[in-house]
């Protein structure tokens, strides 16, 4: 997760948050993608992307994926994310969401 800023003195603007993009898995077809709550087609995963983390000190996202989907979708976005100069991308397991 996020941690405060090394230096005291350049605190986060209030709108920084904690990033999660989820890949939904659909039977037979494609999968569909939501960057936090907001849905987002994979044509523009790039473009949001690149959008949010531009004037970003801590460029962090999470990716969560249905547990019956391709692990090559995962990985797309994985791709995506550090395409738009994302530093750290952490996956977000089953483990992890139940807090274990």
């Amino acid at each position: 997760m996020p941690q405060p800023p090394k230096d005291p003195t350049k605190q986060p603007p209030p709108t920084d948050r904690t990033i999660v993009v989820q890949v939904f898995y659909r039977p037979g077809a494609a999968p569909t993608y939501k960057i936090n709550e907001t849905e987002v087609a994979h044509g523009d995963l790039l473009g949001k992307l690149t959008e949010i983390y531009a004037n970003r000190a801590e460029r962090i996202m999470f990716v969560k994926g249905d547990d019956d989907l391709n692990f090559a979708y995962v990985a797309e976005v994985i791709d995506i994310g550090r395409a738009a100069n994302v530093d750290h991308i952490g996956l977000m397991t089953p483990k992890i969401l139940q807090g274990q």
